[in-house]
Parts: C-alpha cells; structure tokens; sequence
C-alpha cells in the first residue's frame, strides 16, 4: 500500500513529536540529576539527602531506559510521556508568565536556566537549585514518598513492556520490534550474598574431625534468566579438597522487591515436586555423600534465609578430579598462545561482570586476583572458559567490620564515603553513616588517598595482563618500574596507575579495553560531584556503563557471531587450552601433556617452531629445518626452554634459499626511486581517491553499518604512526612467537602495507595478524592466522604480500586446507605474485585457485620488471606496484631526516595491498548502491574476479596491456567509475548476475 503525502506528512510530523519528547526527557533527567547531586551535598536533614540520592538514582535509570528504549518504542507510546508528567510536576513553577506553547514548559524552563547557569558561580546554581524543584517539608509529609512510587512504577511499566530479553512489546501492540541489549539485572549480587550467607550458616562444622568448607562459584554474565523468580548458581563444594558439583537455586523472598521484577506479573507454571525438600543443617555430610555419586550433582535451594537440599540431578561438567585446576594466572605467565582474541575479551567480559554482580558480597574478598580465577580440567582433557571463584564459607566473610567504629573506618580509608565495598549491604542505597565534617582535608596527603572502588584496580590490572598476556610483574619490569612493597591499597592503586600510563601508547585509544582500564583506574568515575564515593543501585548502574558495557561492545563488534546474552554458553564452547578452538572442533587428546618417548621417536613439529622458541631465535635458522636432515637426538624439543644448536653452513642444504618464504619488497632502494615515478604514483592515487570520494563519501552517515573487514598478514605494525590515527585497526595478534603478544614492527615491510590498505579503504576495518619478523613462518602457522581471520575475526579481505616458491614444504597442505577453507566461507584472499620475472612463476599461495594473484605495474600500467610472465588463460590481474610512498615505522625512520616517516618502495607486496584497498571499495559500493544479495555475491572470488576485469577494459575492444589485466579507477570518462552512476550499478549488476 502506498501512503499518500498527506499520510506520510501526518506520520513525520508524530515521529518528529515523539523525538522531541524523548530528547526533553534526556534533557530534563540530565538536569535534575545534577541539581539533586548539588542539593544532597548541602543537606543537613538525613531524609532530605535519601530522598536526593534516590532522585539521583532514578534519573540514570530514566536516562538509560530513554536511550534504550527510543528507537525501539512505537510512535505515540505513552512511557515518555508518562516520565515526563512526573518531571513536570516536580518542578516548581515560576511566578513570570511562560511563553512556551509546546508541552511541559516547565521543564524547557528549567533546562534553559540551568544551562545558562553553568557558566555562572557555584553560589548562583546552589540559589537556583533550592527553589527549583517542588519539594516541601513538614511533619507528616508524603511528597517524597510520592515522588519516589511514581518513578518505581513507571520503571517498572517500562522493564514489562520491553523486557530484558531485548524483545519490546507496545501497549495495545502484539508485533514484536527490534532487539537491544538491555542492561543486566541488578538483583544478582543480592541473590550470591543470600546464597553464601545460607551455606555458611550450614557449613558449621559439628564432625569429630574439623574442617573447613570451600568453595568455587562459576563466574558469568547471569543475563539468562529462569521464568521463576530466582537466580541460579552453579559452583563446586569441598570439605576434603574433593570437589563435588552443586547446583544452587536462589529463591527471592516474596517480602523484597526489585526494580526487574513486577509483583502483578503472573507467575509462570511453575511444577511443584512430588516431594518435601529436606532443610540442610550440615553441609559436609551432604558434600560426603555425594561423594558415592559421581555422576550426580547435589541440588539446593535458598528461600528465606534457609538452606534446602532437592533432589539430585544429573552432572552436567565432568570434571577430571585428578588434575588439579589451572589458574588464569598461569595462563598469563605463560603468555601463552591459548589466550587467543576471541579468549581475551570473553574472559574481560566475564571479569568485569564479577565485579558487577559480586562486590559488596563474600564472594570477592578484597584481595582476589587472577590467581583466584580457576579453570576445569574435563574428563576429555578440554579446558572451557568457564571460570571460577574459590573462596572459604565462614562467617568472617560476612561481617568484616563487625565492631569497627565510624571514625576507624574513616581512618583507614582517608576519605570520606570511600569505605570498602565489603563494607556495604548489596542494597545498601544511602551509605549516611560518614559525614565530610568528621575529617579535617587538610590532614590527607594525597598520596594516602585510597581509590573508592579498590575492586576495580584489581580488575583493571587483570586487564592489562590479558592485553598484553603477562603478569603485571613483568609488564612493570619490562619498563623499569619497581612496585611498592607498600600493598596497601592506595599504593597498589598509584603503581597500576603508573604501569598503564607507560604501556597505554601500545593500546588504541579508540580500543574499548584502554576506556575500560582507565575509567577503573580512575577515582573520579567512582565519585559524586562532592568526592563521596558512590554507592548501592547508582555504583552498579556506573560500573556496567563505564566498564562491562565497554568490554561488551568490543567483544561484540569483534565477533559478529557472539551475543551478550548467550555469552555464558558460548565461552563454555572455548577450550582456553587448545588456541581458544570451539570444544565441538577439538580433536580429542591433550595438547598440553609432556611428549613421551626418546626425542628420536618424535616427530619435529615445524608448525610451532615459530611459536615456541624463544624471540632471540632467528627465524631463518628456524625456517631451515625444513631442508636440513635433522637427527632428532640433538635437538632439544621447545617444550624445554633450549635453544636449538647453531648450525654451521656445511649442515644447509644447498637448495635451502629455494624453499625459504620471502616478501616481495626489495626491488630497488627508496632513494633510488626519481621524484617523476615518486609524482605520477601520487597523481594515480589521487585519481582513484577522487572515486572514492564521489561514490562513497556522500553516501555514508559518520561510519558504515557494515564495514568491511581487512586482515593483512606480515611483520606486525607501528600503530603509533600518524598514519593509524583513524582507528582503523581493531585488533591485532602475534603469531611469531608465544612469548609476547606485542606487533611491532621490526622490519618495516608489514607498517608500510597496512598503511597502503588504510590510505586506499579509508572507511574499512583493519586486523593485523603478525606472522613474521624478517621471514614468512612456516605454512601452518599462517594457515593458522587464516583461519583465525575467518572465524574469530570475520573478515572480508586477507592480504598476503608473501609467499613460497614451491609448495613441497612438509605443512603446506595445511596452508591449502586454510585457503580452501577461507574460499568456502566467501572471504576473498590477495597475494602477491612474487619479484622473480621470468626467471620464476607465481609463488604460492598466489598460485593456489581460490586466491587472486596480484602482479605489478607502474603507473601507467606498464608491467614492472620484476613482475612474473603472466599465465595463459587466466586472469593476470595487476595494479600499481612501483615508486608506492608509504608510512615507515618511526623507529626506524631518521626523524630528523625523514619527519613524516615515510619510505618509498616497490614490488608486488606493495600491488597487493593497493588491490585490496580497490577490493574493500568495490565490497563497500555495492554494500551501499547495490541489494544486498548482489553485495554479498561480490565475496565470491570469481565475481570479484570478474569485476576487476571489466575494469580493466577501457572500451569493448580493449585488450590486456603486456598480457596484464591493469586495474585503475579514475573518472576518465573511458573508465567504468567515469560512467554515470546508473550505468556502473547496472554495469555491475549484470556482472554478479550471471
């Protein structure tokens, strides 16, 4: 049906009504937040200030649920409105006259004087402030309680009409609307402090034999929620270091109410059992009992308090119970190669969400670092991201400042409010009990002055251990830092501050863990405007905005394939000790276990000589092993730490310069380079970026839906080059070397390239998978880097400006495997042809079938003297590869010399990036000019194929220039992009047709 103008009219004119409205009430909760933040920290009466604090409170809530819910609401919604009748009438009105027509004038009043009063002194808002508002105190008043129920229920209506499942649903509506990712519920950390007060008051011990009872919860998002009102805890209880599983469902008492749950919502059908539950009054001789089960998990339930068994259920995790768990501590100093991307940012996420749910509880003492985050060895020998906690069930934990006085607690802390989280109740909203008059400020030295939230240093620090995969030791070493012996918690907090702000230029600032770390670290995140730390609903509400939120956008943007809310389930899919693979994928055996048998018996493992050695190793010693007759019995394996002996020239095989794997870069000096050839490469990119200017610019708003996704494969880059500055690159991974996980350039070849795909994709997304220093590492290794690329980075393109000369290396079927396998997923693979000429064809895997083999011209489109003979029967695709001006690492570069720190290069390593650069183009036009079927359909190498070619041809008659197909885009008026824009996309659309 097709609308008529007066329709459409009508419709535009309510959606622009409606954004109006939910922009007033951003505008509004912004303001009367800050107003209530200013009046509390004046109060003297103590309900005044908890009526402020809650008013404070509720206005994030009202902001948050604004943003989320805005573009998911249909027009003319009531919520909004509703909100913004309680503002209204909590204004209070002026005595001139309002000119303002439109609705809620009050509130446009309000938000114009209080902007306008920003400027002014602090005198002059506090003025403002205690008239603004239309609150009254007197014996028997009921205004505050008032204002707090309607904003209570209106929170509530919006959490039933769009539920936390992300599905919203409009009054009167039953069509479904988009999804989001709504905030998790806060009422876990409620449920884990009633869980582990219940099993602490059953573990007392009464047996002849005293012991204590320990125990690991299993760390989560918890955003899965059960249809009951409940929360569910999986965890392993011990009483003689022999862990059994339990099961642990935490029932909400009816009497308390949560800001996630409505009290009229029907109850689910719920099955009663056909049985009494049993009230546990000593754990340990459950845990003993099921000790003759093994295939069974003990099954509890909290309600009110008590501690219920069920009946026992099925294990679900078979635990081998002989190897003993592996920390995340150990996996950080190995710097292991199991702590993949993909690994790293579950694990941030899974981290920051134990903060979230488990400060203020027993559950995270004070002192938890990642020796305390614990992984499961499986009866398969697997090692699932599926982290645990241990800690000890004793009442200490629950009351750790039990007759502490208000004036000790102060002391300890130097700060007023900036008590432990410990010490606060998971509902603890008002946090009263310190007044700012009871410490003089002249008498803190601010180097004694403890962070507000000490939990999130120790989270930060883990975070810059999995960043980076090394302890915080040896981050700290590695820069000269000493670290205090001091352990307080202040101290700690300066330390970590100083090591972040050495290593923060190795982290891109647009990357969501450098946000992340610094917003941990920084005290006044975790502060009101008066220096009190937050508190209660508020500090969670900030914790997931500033800090789990964060984390979950990077994971999310990394790994389309990933959702926040079947998070828990997929990390338990990763096995942490086999490369972050998928469990389903995993061979079975253990790839951890020491090799058995004399070295003679076993077979060299090229694959990971690269991987295993240490750095100092030269990697063209190592890539002989490949043409050298070995005897096993001399060579000590890597597992050991040896350095393999070195080896004298008569012990090379004379072919071995043959095999070696080499770029395709050193054709002539930079120098040597004229400034005529320097000039017309610069002219030629600029005609192309004229191209990209007409047909990609205009038609993308800030930054692309789906943007295309560019792995390049080389020796590591320099992002602190100016040249990265546009954030284009998102993640990056070592594949040279298990020891560290940094991708420097050493050598120059891999900055230079990654340069060239930002200079020519400007809108796309760059992943730098490091797979050499000087040299190319073996063929299983990069197939492993191309694997990676499609599955955990998703890429679109992979540029490989390498190659070898013949593909009888030993592990080169597992390189083909990889490219078939890239094929099958329709990601397109470049690489460069090789700087042989004659005297040699295409290396591989430029010669492999499913890879677009790239040859170089200059650029006027001659084929540059180094390029191979171009095949018969087959595309020979070719694009500028000579006198290419390029960013160099600043290392490297003389600056005094060389400011800009470039370099200029030729050689088919160079065509390759600038092709794929043109490829991303192609992808990015026909994501945005053409349907998406066609769009995807170009991911296809023989259309990408095809589509170059036609650009290649100047007029129907055209033919191929030195046997080259040469690609150029230009707006000549005899180039495809020279073309009306109708012509190009029926052009095109014929091409992907067929």
């Amino acid at each position: 049906m097709t609308l008529s103008p007066q329709s459409r009219t009508s419709i535009e004119a309510v959606a622009e009504e409606a954004d109006q409205a939910v922009d007033l009430a951003l505008a509004t909760a912004k303001s009367i937040c800050q107003i209530a933040k200013l009046m509390r920290s004046c109060q003297t009466e103590r309900e005044l200030r908890r009526f402020y604090r809650h008013l404070t409170v509720h206005c994030v809530f009202v902001r948050d649920y604004v943003i989320r819910i805005r573009s998911m609401l249909g027009l003319g919604n009531g919520l909004i409105d509703r909100v913004l009748q309680i503002f209204e009438s909590l204004i209070a009105t002026q005595e001139e006259t309002c000119l303002d027509t439109r609705p809620y004038p009050w509130q446009r009043a309000l938000n114009r004087a209080w902007a306008e009063l920003q400027d002014q002194s602090p005198d002059a808002r506090l003025q403002f402030a205690r008239h603004c508002l239309n609150i009254k105190v007197s014996p028997g008043q009921t205004t505050l309680e008032a204002y707090r129920e309607a904003f209570e229920m209106w929170e509530e209506d919006v959490v039933t009409q769009c539920p936390e499942d992300g599905t919203v649903w409009s009054v009167g509506d039953d069509r479904p609307r988009t999804r989001s990712r709504p905030e998790p519920s806060y009422a876990v950390g409620s449920a884990a402090q009633m869980v582990f007060k219940a099993l602490a008051s059953s573990a007392k011990c009464q047996c002849d034999t005293m012991h204590e009872m320990g125990v690991r919860l299993c760390l989560g998002t918890y955003r899965t929620r059960d249809v009951d009102d409940r929360n569910d805890f999986d965890m392993f209880l011990a009483s003689n270091e022999d862990w059994q599983e339990a099961h642990v469902q935490a029932v909400r008492d009816t009497g308390v109410r949560f800001a996630v749950d409505r009290e009229d919502k029907p109850a689910a059908n719920k099955k009663k059992p056909d049985y009494k539950p049993m009230m546990i009054k000593t754990l340990c001789h459950q845990v003993e009992k099921m000790r003759k089960m093994a295939a069974l998990r003990l099954e509890l339930k909290v309600e009110r308090g008590r501690l219920f068994k069920l009946r026992s259920e099925p294990s679900t995790v078979h635990i081998d119970k002989e190897r003993p768990p592996v920390s995340l501590r150990h996996f950080i100093s190995e710097g292991s190669r199991p702590l993949t991307e993909k690994t790293k940012r579950i694990l941030a996420v899974l981290l920051s969400y134990t903060v979230l749910h488990l400060h203020g509880t027993p559950w995270l003492q004070s002192t938890w670092d990642s020796s305390q985050v614990l992984f499961f060895h499986t009866l398969s020998s697997k090692i699932p991201v599926r982290p645990f906690i241990q800690t000890m069930l004793s009442d200490e934990c629950l009351d750790t400042n039990k007759g502490k006085s208000k004036c000790a607690i102060s002391h300890n802390n130097h700060l007023p409010g900036a008590h432990q989280l410990g010490d606060l109740g998971p509902n603890d909203l008002d946090g009263d009990d310190l007044d700012p008059d009871d410490i003089d400020p002249d008498d803190l030295d601010p180097d004694d002055i403890e962070h507000p939230v000490p939990v999130l240093v120790t989270l930060a620090v883990m975070l810059m251990e999995l960043y980076f995969a090394a302890p915080v030791e040896v981050l700290a070493r590695d820069r000269g830092i000493e670290l205090s012996k001091d352990t307080t918690a202040c101290k700690r907090s300066l330390d970590m501050a100083l090591i972040f702000n050495e290593y923060k230029r190795e982290i891109p600032q647009n990357s969501q863990f450098y946000h992340a770390i610094e917003k941990c670290l920084d005290h006044a995140t975790w502060q009101d405007e008066c220096g009190q730390k937050l508190e209660g609903q508020l500090l969670r509400v900030t914790v997931y905005q500033e800090v789990v939120r964060r984390l979950e956008d990077e994971l999310c943007d990394a790994f389309n394939f990933i959702t926040i809310e079947e998070l828990d389930k997929i990390a338990e899919s990763v096995d942490v000790g086999s490369w972050g693979r998928t469990l389903q994928n995993q061979q079975t055996g253990d790839s951890g276990r020491e090799l058995a048998g004399p070295l003679s018996e076993v077979k060299l493992d090229v694959t990971n000589v690269c991987q295993n050695f240490p750095p100092m190793v030269p990697q063209n010693l190592l890539l002989n092993l490949y043409s050298v007759a070995w005897n096993p019995s001399v060579l000590p394996m890597p597992s050991h730490g040896v350095t393999p002996p070195i080896l004298g020239q008569q012990q090379l095989n004379p072919m071995s310069q043959y095999v070696a794997a080499r770029f395709y870069d050193d054709e002539k000096a930079s120098t040597a380079h004229s400034n005529t050839e320097v000039d017309s490469y610069l002219a030629w990119k600029a005609r192309y970026m004229h191209v990209y200017e007409k047909y990609i610019y205009p038609y993308l708003q800030d930054y692309p839906q789906s943007p295309v996704k560019i792995a390049v494969l080389d020796t590591g880059v320099d992002d602190t080059h100016t040249a990265f500055d546009t954030g284009q690159i998102k993640l990056k991974r070592n594949w040279t070397s298990k020891y560290t996980k940094a991708v420097h350039d050493g050598d120059g070849h891999g900055t230079f390239t990654a340069s060239l795909i930002v200079d020519y994709a400007p809108d796309a997304e760059l992943y730098v998978a490091k797979i050499a220093d000087k040299i190319p590492c073996p063929p299983s290794v990069i197939a492993e880097a191309i694997r990676a690329a499609v599955d955990d980075w998703e890429v679109d393109i992979i540029s490989i400006s390498s190659g070898y000369p013949t593909n009888q290396a030993d592990d080169y079927r597992e390189l083909e495997d990889a490219l078939l396998y890239a094929h099958s997923k329709s990601v397109l693979m470049f690489a460069a042809a090789s700087n042989g000429g004659a005297n040699r064809d295409r290396a591989y895997p430029a010669r492999d079938p499913h890879v677009i083999c790239v040859h170089s011209t200059d650029a006027a489109g001659n084929r540059s003297r180094f390029s191979p003979t171009a095949l018969a029967q087959d595309a020979n695709v070719a694009t500028v590869g000579e006198a290419v001006r390029s960013a160099w690492p600043v290392a490297l570069c003389d600056l005094s010399a060389n400011p800009e720190c470039v370099q200029v290069k030729s050689g088919t390593s160079y065509a390759t990036p600038i092709l794929v650069g043109i490829a991303a183009f192609l992808l990015q036009y026909a994501r945005i000019h053409l349907p998406e079927p066609l769009a995807r359909v170009l991911k296809r190498r023989s259309k990408m194929r095809d589509v170059l070619v036609r650009i290649a041809e100047k007029t129907q008659r055209s033919v191929s220039r030195d046997d080259y197909h040469y690609i150029a885009l230009s707006l000549f008026a005899d180039n495809l992009f020279g073309k009306e824009k109708q012509v190009v996309d029926v052009t095109l659309g014929e091409l992907l047709r067929r």
